[in-house]
């Protein structure tokens, strides 16, 4: 039988967001871009909270990408790959090692993630990494700039892959947050990477003993 390993991507293979990184680096070549966001900084605390990270990231994503088009989103997010990969510490070497296990070991993996499915794409190509299915968000481009067809984060996870093939259950989920408590509960092995004391706190409450923990820091 298939091993189904289904790995989430930010906080598990790098450290960091990196959509959130992109639209800072983005942000930073041309500070007037910040202006368009300064209505909506009042929404900051709810970027920090799973329930509310979509709705709150997707008002910020659009501020800051209006006028963007697919041809310089790609030329831009080329740019900042190599740059948000620089970044000394920004791979996690353990769980990049264990995803190329099991690779070599012939299982059927998954990287699920909300990043944008192209900022997805370049990562992992510059990291080396081959032979698993890359799922990210899938984006459009029009008047109000970048937006989600749909943000692949927490539930809609499952939709995702369930589209790519994928149904629960499946072997091993991998993730340091519990937005990903759906892909999490979906799997016989649900593993925790580094998490904050508030999301073990709280996915050790949904999977109990089941729920195993890797701390790389």
């Amino acid at each position: 039988m298939t091993t189904t390993v289904v790995f989430d991507f930010d906080g598990v293979l790098l450290r960091g967001d990196s959509f959130a990184g992109y639209l800072r680096w983005r942000t930073a070549q041309r500070r007037r871009r910040l202006l368009a966001a300064l209505p909506a900084v009042p929404l900051l605390p709810l970027l920090r909270h799973p329930r509310t990270l979509p709705w709150a990231a997707r008002v910020f994503t659009s501020a800051l990408t209006l006028g963007l088009d697919r041809a310089r989103f790609e030329r831009e997010i080329d740019a900042f790959c190599e740059i948000w990969l620089a970044h000394e510490g920004r791979v996690i070497a353990p769980l990049l090692a264990r995803l190329r296990e099991h690779v070599a070991a012939g299982d059927r993996v998954f990287v699920a993630s909300g990043t944008a499915d192209y900022l997805l794409h370049g990562l992992l190509v510059r990291l080396g990494v081959d032979g698993v299915t890359a799922l990210g968000t899938e984006v459009e481009f029009g008047p109000t700039g970048l937006r989600a067809r749909r943000h692949n984060y927490g539930a809609a996870k499952l939709a995702t892959l369930a589209e790519a093939g994928v149904h629960a259950p499946w072997s091993i989920s991998y993730s340091d947050s519990y937005a990903d408590l759906p892909i999490l509960a979906a799997a016989t092995r649900a593993v925790l990477v580094d998490p904050s004391p508030s999301h073990e706190r709280l996915v050790r409450e949904a999977l109990g003993a089941r729920l195993e923990l890797i701390r790389t820091r």
